[in-house]
């Protein structure tokens, strides 16, 4: 979906008649503005990022309160005293202090590359901000802020100084800032990335990570795994799981402890395209029983791209979840293209199963000249079940500048209320055993039994090396002739309305 916007004084903004929802962006009246993260405060929205002030050649620090009709009610700028970028890039990156006294930020300093814990009033008036050298360290990647009873946890990814490699930085700060006790977590020849914490109890916090391989590695030979493991309140590793390393998994990202005392998390499913040389990424949601035996892992989109992911999830009063994140998108417009010419937020709605119940794309700016790149970052719930979800626009005429970007649908994913139907009608999933191949091995034909599918959008070849090998569009077909490959296993790859299958055949003469 598509919103034209309407420059109002300062701010962009697109409201339809009767609408209780709405899409806005905003830019201040400034250069740029970016939204990265959020908090509910009663009937006020704190959003935290990052503005380019005019006059200004370095981004200043944002903290901006709106009322859930998206109206500014006020906002702060910090610039840096030496003309450095605040870097704010992550969704969980502001937290709400317990005692009600205001908030606290985490980011990094782009050219000093050292990261920062920023604190502010009720207001947004800054209490401190309280900069981290670590010599042992060439970039700082600080992403998440924890508010627990006796302090703060940081937590993100450092580069080692000795070695290069990324790994996991936690640490623990009083409420002004100063170091209690900081640990990295590493994996052995590999990187490892951080995702998400999960806080339990006050002695116990559990992190979700990636752990892949290090730079230079050729992106066939390239696995990932999940990893989750659980610190105590002095940072010493409690316990911790593993995936198998594969593209199967690219990593656990926003993690949930469900009340049967199941896991449940965001990841993603790759697949090595060697056309393009680059890694595919295709969203997913998993859930596992308490010992991470497998219960349910969904699929979402279709694995044709490497951006296409979800930024983060929240779970709902209801018990399910909200995942958002970035969707390349095909908009048929004249003269059609024959790619993807937008990069749209994307919102799934998941019941407490893990059932999909909407799904919607929406546009904050559209070019025909340049396409559109929009970015979900954060969300939160209302007490009325709405759902307001920030992140940033970026336009590129008549040069390229970012916008601050709020949108807010009803518990249904709909702007109105009034004419209620999701922007994009989700389709059910289509399990992966619902799909039958035969005969297999095979020498020539391959038929496809399915009862619930009579045309596919797409159904594509592969080969173990992940070179597409044939592909038939709007495809009523029940079968596919393999007779002209080579002996060997393929893959087949089949897409209906965004969701996709893939089996695993064998040609033999």
């Amino acid at each position: 979906m598509r919103y034209l916007l309407m420059l109002i004084s300062a701010l962009i903004e697109y409201t339809a008649p009767a609408q209780p929802g709405f899409s806005r962006a905003y830019d201040l009246g400034e250069r740029a503005a970016g939204f990265q993260s959020m908090e509910l405060s009663g009937d006020t929205l704190v959003v935290y990022g990052v503005v380019l002030e005019e006059g200004q050649f370095a981004a200043g620090m944002l903290l901006a309160r709106f009322d859930t009709s998206g109206n500014l009610i006020d906002y702060h700028i910090y610039n840096d005293s030496l003309s450095d970028d605040f870097t704010v890039a992550y969704p969980n990156s502001l937290a709400k202090l317990g005692d009600g006294s205001g908030y606290v930020g985490v980011g990094q300093f782009f050219y000093r590359r050292n990261g920062y814990l920023a604190r502010f009033d009720n207001s947004g008036a800054p209490v401190f901000l309280k900069e981290y050298d670590d010599p042992a360290s060439v970039v700082d990647f600080y992403e998440e802020v924890k508010v627990l009873g006796d302090g703060l946890l940081i937590l993100g990814e450092k580069t080692d100084a000795s070695s290069s490699v990324l790994n996991i930085f936690i640490m623990k700060t009083d409420f002004q800032g100063n170091k209690i006790w900081e640990k990295k977590i590493t994996t052995p020849n590999r990187r490892t990335l951080f995702n998400n914490v999960l806080v339990l109890n006050e002695n116990e916090y559990v992190i979700g990570a990636t752990t892949t391989a290090v730079q230079g590695t050729p992106l066939p030979q390239v696995k990932n795994t999940s990893k989750i493991f659980a610190i105590d309140s002095l940072g010493n590793i409690k316990w911790q799981w593993e995936s198998q390393p594969s593209l199967e998994e690219l990593g656990a990202g926003s993690i949930f402890r469900t009340p049967d005392g199941n896991w449940a998390y965001t990841s993603a499913r790759g697949w090595y395209n060697a056309t393009y040389n680059e890694i595919s990424k295709q969203p997913k949601f998993i859930i596992r029983d308490e010992n991470f035996n497998i219960i349910r892992d969904d699929t979402f989109g279709v694995a044709d791209f490497p951006i296409n992911y979800f930024t983060k999830a929240i779970q709902l009063t209801d018990g399910g979840w909200l995942t958002i994140g970035l969707k390349p998108v095909h908009y048929p417009i004249p003269p059609v293209p024959m790619w993807y010419n937008s990069f749209s937020g994307w919102m799934v709605r998941l019941d407490s199963q893990g059932d999909q119940l909407w799904s919607r794309v929406d546009t904050a700016f559209w070019s025909y000249e340049t396409g559109s790149t929009n970015y979900y970052y954060d969300a939160v719930e209302l007490p009325s079940g709405s759902l307001i979800v920030c992140g940033y626009s970026r336009t590129y005429e008549p040069e390229p500048k970012d916008w601050g970007w709020l949108i807010k649908v009803s518990k249904d994913g709909c702007l109105d209320t009034l004419f209620c139907s999701p922007v994009s009608t989700s389709f059910p999933i289509i399990p992966n055993k619902a799909v039958t191949l035969y005969p297999n091995p095979t020498s020539s034909w391959i038929n496809i039994q399915i009862e619930s599918i009579d045309k596919w959008d797409r159904i594509e070849v592969y080969n173990v090396h992940g070179q597409l090998m044939h592909a038939m569009p709007d495809s009523s077909e029940s079968r596919i002739d393999i007779s002209r490959l080579d002996d060997g296993v393929y893959f087949i790859r089949l897409t209906k309305a965004g969701q996709s299958v893939t089996k695993k055949v064998i040609k033999r003469r």
